[in-house]
């Protein structure tokens, strides 16, 4: 089933954790403390935190895959970036749209920055080969607006209320949990295969500690889910949905975030972006993965983990080139003696006697 968003053209992360709670219709509201925002910067035990950026002058959220490639939304669009403080212009005509399977566009794109400009030494980000699963709790980072003041709209008897959005974005980061999975999402000419996050009331039995929805600057943001003790990259945020009738550039409980789900798009996304030799994938079959587990990668950026049948081409088109110049030389030695028995007179001939 699929269902046209009614949601923001740029949409996309982190209107925080609830200040306010409305169990029931009434004419006030009941509010709570700050104690559901993160009080750390990072989250703890994570690695990838400079891998999630801007695009220059202010812009939405990108994601820095390694290896030279970054990742965000197709509405957000390719551009130079700002990594670990420097600023990194795309390598020209050097992306990639992602596609789905019957070729139609999904809202999300690869693009590789300069490639005679340093970059960080940073490492790849380990993309989810699983799909999300109902249930699975997330961390979601962006570049998005933050949480302004309550608004309320709606009769008085059945007020309801709403956060609205601060003038500028900044980095922060939250959690939530996957409300809804397998969603081909629609915005404008985008087809997105995505899973579905609930912003949920404080006191919700889905709701987590530091429990967030997306805003206007998140598109292309990232969403991680930390599986056998590791952290993947699961999905790229890109829309929200929500009540029509509540306020512009508001967050309000219930509001859905919508993103990519990577696992779906993972093989394309290596395939364009990175080697044999980084793709986390066991190509040769020798149970050895990547540099530098695999002997047979010199490093990261090697296009191929066969080197010995490397070897082997370059040794047989070797001798393929020295028997075809070989058989090329005895060709040419033939037909200059073949020549020169034509062309030189007998001494013995009837026209040399005369």
């Amino acid at each position: 089933m699929t269902r046209r968003l009614r949601t923001l053209s740029v949409s996309i992360l982190v209107g925080w954790s609830a200040l306010f709670a409305l169990p029931f219709p009434s004419d006030a509201l009941v509010f709570i403390d700050e104690s559901t925002e993160p009080t750390l910067e990072v989250p703890p035990d994570f690695p990838y935190w400079d891998h999630v950026t801007q695009r220059r002058y202010g812009g939405p959220t990108v994601i820095y895959l390694g290896g030279g490639w970054a990742l965000t939304a197709k509405h957000v669009g390719y551009g130079e970036i700002v990594l670990q403080g420097e600023f990194i212009p795309p390598e020209r005509g050097a992306r990639h749209t992602l596609l789905n399977n019957n070729l139609s566009i999904a809202d999300a794109v690869v693009f590789e920055l300069k490639q005679d400009h340093p970059r960080p030494d940073l490492p790849h980000l380990p993309i989810a080969t699983e799909p999300p699963k109902q249930g699975e709790e997330v961390l979601m980072i962006g570049f998005g607006r933050t949480r302004g003041e309550p608004v309320q709209w709606g009769p008085a008897r059945y007020r309801r209320t709403a956060l609205t959005w601060s003038g500028a974005g900044e980095k922060r980061w939250g959690t939530n949990r996957i409300f809804e999975v397998d969603h081909m999402a629609q915005q404008d000419a985008y087809w997105t295969w995505s899973f579905v996050t609930k912003f949920d009331a404080p006191g919700d039995e889905e709701a987590t500690p530091h429990e967030a929805s997306a805003t206007l600057g998140d598109s292309g943001g990232a969403v991680f889910a930390k599986r056998n003790d590791e952290w993947q990259l699961i999905g790229l945020m890109t829309s929200v949905g929500g009540t029509i009738e509540k306020p512009r550039e508001a967050t309000a409980f219930g509001d859905l975030t919508y993103s990519a789900d990577l696992a779906k798009y993972r093989e394309e996304i290596i395939r364009w972006t990175r080697s044999e030799c980084s793709n986390e994938t066991d190509d040769d079959g020798d149970q050895k993965v990547d540099y530098p587990d695999d002997p047979d990668c010199e490093a990261p950026e090697d296009r191929n983990e066969r080197p010995e049948i490397d070897a082997g081409r370059r040794i047989a088109m070797g001798w393929l080139s020295g028997a075809t110049a070989l058989l090329v030389g005895l060709a040419i030695t033939l037909r200059n003696r073949r020549q020169r028995r034509v062309s030189t007179p007998d001494s013995t001939s009837s026209s040399s006697a005369r």
